[in-house]
């Protein structure tokens, strides 16, 4: 099972089902950004994909996940880390109906909701979201991995779920570690200086 998928299954506790389609992919925003939405990607496809970005740009690879496993994903912009995505499809044969849509590179361009970003720290995410909310604990598979919304203003759409990883940037402090559950606003949480790692969608109901 993929590492994107497990990520989900365990942060999100939803089972991933997906839609196909073939409309165009997301283009930059005046800023430069690129918009990491629910709306963008419902019904992108690897052929829409190659026709916006190039097809020289889109490949597919087969990428480490947990525990030994590996898994197959089309990545976009491989060799450029400011636009560099990794989709996993519901139809593999296909390329078509994504289940998971992840940017996880240092300097993306690709924003979520509220212009969330790659390297945002948590307390700002936090207020983005309009209150505290849930992760698991650092330093493991799913580490770090957003579980709860809390309700706040990132609570999962129908359909689709914003999933967000921190990786603490205070390696010293291990308190808010393991396969636990804990609050944003935990004091060890804050301790750790937690910054967004990965930015991604979850499609969980046929379009």
């Amino acid at each position: 099972m993929q590492r994107t998928l497990f990520a989900a299954a365990a942060a999100l506790m939803l089972s991933a089902c997906g839609q196909s389609g073939t409309s165009s992919a997301p283009q930059p925003g005046p800023s430069g950004a690129l918009p990491l939405t629910c709306e963008a990607f419902v019904s992108v496809s690897a052929v829409s994909l190659a026709s916006t970005y190039g097809a020289a740009n889109v490949v597919e690879q087969t990428l480490p996940g947990v525990e030994g496993e590996s898994y197959v994903a089309t990545i976009v912009y491989p060799n450029d880390p400011t636009r560099r995505l990794e989709i996993v499809w519901r139809d593999n044969a296909t390329k078509t109906a994504p289940i998971s849509v992840i940017a996880n590179t240092p300097g993306s361009l690709w924003t979520g909701p509220h212009d969330l970003s790659i390297g945002d720290a948590l307390d700002n995410t936090e207020r983005a979201n309009g209150q505290p909310f849930q992760l698991w604990g650092f330093g493991w598979d799913y580490g770090g991995w957003v579980s709860d919304w809390s309700g706040g203003a990132f609570a999962p759409a129908s359909g689709c779920n914003l999933r967000v990883r921190f990786e603490p940037r205070n390696t010293s402090n291990t308190s808010a570690a393991g396969d636990a559950a804990f609050m944003s606003n935990d004091p060890a949480v804050r301790a750790a200086d937690a910054a967004v790692s990965e930015i991604g969608l979850l499609y969980t109901t046929t379009q």
